[in-house]
């Protein structure tokens, strides 16, 4: 073997290997690889008659957020791979992997779908292909969850069945035992410490670039260079010459056209849309300014930060077009900025979309707003610079009527018409209680409470928390108007108000798939009108 030459200068310069991301599906199609039963795997029969050997048939589960990693998949892709070196250390075979990628565990709001597929799995007791499930395999606690009530949910479903084991790179753990229980909440705990402290130095260190008017922007904005400092010929000016036309009363479609027809694309490579198109005018960006969680950066004598980028605006311009565009709605009370549940004149603004037929196989998909006629209204699905196909539309009051009945009828078969025509009277105390709870933990979080107050006041209000959810259900149960008396259900709705019509339609459905109808009939036809039901609905619970 060759001597190592130490002897060569450390200032050589080093050749960086860069690989080119790939295309959103070919990482679409390693995913769908990754997910499920693993190539290697043996069929069930087989792996029926090695667990009788005394081999495990184990779930593994894989999850990045790294923004480096999340859109080649390698992250998730490497995890899957230690995943089985792990398990075959412990006797134990990969009989299905739950992959999410580009997935948080800390950011509250983000939904993990094959966490919870596995949690659905280790509740039953077998994977979706027939695989009973011996354990878990993870190749760390922190890819699992980073908060307690993700850990408590994750050890309900485990300890759902006996004799799992869980393992990691560390070793294996028996999770059935109380010091099982402790050493999984604390290290939540210590996971969800160390993320607060992530968080808070990268507020910390965002706010003091914004300050010294450094651009932190992930990738070029339009408009600029590579640097994100000096202006890019082209592209600026077709901003300023939008700037410009609508100043000068022109519209925003009429801009949009001027953004497609100059040949730029995003800096994402995506075709321009009318929103898009506004979010670009109203950057504070392209007068030198910029925005930290929507309020302008000032300094310390109150005034705007100025950016150390080139402005391609005047500041006065941009306050203009601002003000011009934000005073811009679209007929029938639709605002361009997302369907908003406040203030909507439509029953089914929100969740009415578009089902017609693309060319390439897929559905329109975009949502759909209401638009006044002569007569009464109508839904219509979105221009094609709005991200519509701008073909589709149907009679609005026939729909919502539809809608309604099937909503209602849902209600009826489940026996949820109680839950919105009579409140439970102690609806508050519960939701006291369950505040209660998430102070007690993030006072924990903070080191206020040691380890055994904790979990002692932990279990009172859990224990409160239990006894409220019974007595609301057994209320309902006992003032069901299905069960206990006949009313008339339509005239009750017909006196609730708009918004609260559309607080229920927004528990039942996710969304109201159009279809096209026959062409050349000018009928209504129900079978195109497509509810698509929530999942709390169909297993038989309120939303």
């Amino acid at each position: 073997m060759a001597e190592l030459d130490t002897n060569v200068s450390s200032i050589v310069p080093v050749a960086h290997r860069t690989r080119s991301r790939p295309p959103a599906s070919s990482v679409a199609l390693l995913l769908t690889e990754l997910r499920g039963v693993p190539d290697n795997s043996p069929p069930l029969p087989e792996a029926l008659a090695l667990r009788s050997e005394g081999w495990r048939l184990v779930v593994a589960y894989c999850r990045i957020s790294f923004a480096a990693h999340r859109r080649d998949g390698h992250g998730v892709e490497d995890q899957a791979a230690h995943c089985a070196r792990i398990a075959a250390q412990h006797r134990a075979i990969v009989v299905h992997r739950y992959v999410d990628n580009d997935k948080s565990a800390s950011k509250v709001g983000v939904t993990r779908p094959d966490f919870e597929d596995m949690l659905t799995a280790l509740e039953s007791g077998v994977t979706a292909t027939g695989y009973p499930i011996d354990g878990v395999v993870c190749v760390s606690d922190d890819r699992l969850y980073r908060d307690v009530r993700t850990y408590q949910r994750f050890l309900m479903c485990f300890k759902a069945h006996p004799h799992r084991t869980y393992t990691d790179t560390l070793g294996q753990y028996d999770l059935y035992g109380e010091d099982a229980v402790q050493r999984g909440l604390l290290g939540a705990a210590a996971a969800r410490a160390e993320s607060t402290k992530q968080q808070q130095r990268a507020r910390l260190n965002h706010r003091a670039r914004a300050e010294r008017g450094e651009p932190v922007a992930s990738r070029r904005p339009f408009g600029w260079n590579t640097d994100k400092l000096t202006l890019h010929p082209g592209e600026s000016e077709i901003v300023r010459c939008g700037v410009h036309r609508i100043l000068g009363g022109g519209s925003l479609t009429a801009v949009t056209q001027d953004f497609v027809s100059s040949g730029y694309t995003t800096t994402l490579g995506n075709p321009w849309q009318r929103q898009t198109v506004k979010q670009v005018l109203r950057n504070p960006r392209i007068c030198g300014y910029r925005k930290l969680h929507g309020v302008l950066v000032l300094d310390t004598t109150g005034k705007p930060v100025l950016g150390q980028w080139e402005p391609i605006v005047a500041p006065g311009e941009w306050l203009a077009i601002t003000k011009s565009l934000d005073g811009r709605r679209h007929p029938g009370g639709w605002n361009r900025t997302g369907a908003s549940r406040d203030g909507a004149r439509y029953l089914l603004t929100g969740l009415v979309r578009c089902g017609r037929p693309l060319g390439d196989g897929k559905n329109c998909g975009a949502s759909m707003h209401g638009h006044p006629t002569s007569m009464s209204y109508e839904y219509r699905c979105r221009p094609t610079l709005d991200g519509g196909c701008g073909r589709l539309s149907r009679q609005g009051p026939a729909v919502d009527d539809l809608i309604t009945q099937y909503a209602l009828t849902q209600l009826e078969q489940h026996g949820l018409l109680g839950s919105w025509l009579a409140p439970w009277p102690d609806t508050n105390s519960l939701e006291i209680a369950n505040q209660r709870k998430a102070a007690l933990q993030e006072k924990w979080y903070a080191g206020e409470f040691s380890d055994s107050d904790y979990f002692s006041q932990l279990a009172r209000e859990e224990r409160e928390i239990k006894r409220l959810t019974n007595d609301r259900q057994a209320w309902f149960v006992k003032h069901s108007p299905v069960v206990h008396e006949r009313f008339d259900t339509l005239s009750h709705w017909d006196g609730l108000s708009l918004s609260e019509k559309r607080e229920i339609l927004f528990g039942l459905l996710s969304s109201v798939i159009i279809l096209p109808g026959t062409k050349g009939s000018h009928r209504f036809e129900p079978t195109a009108i497509v509810p698509v039901w929530r999942e709390t609905v169909r297993g038989g619970r309120a939303a």
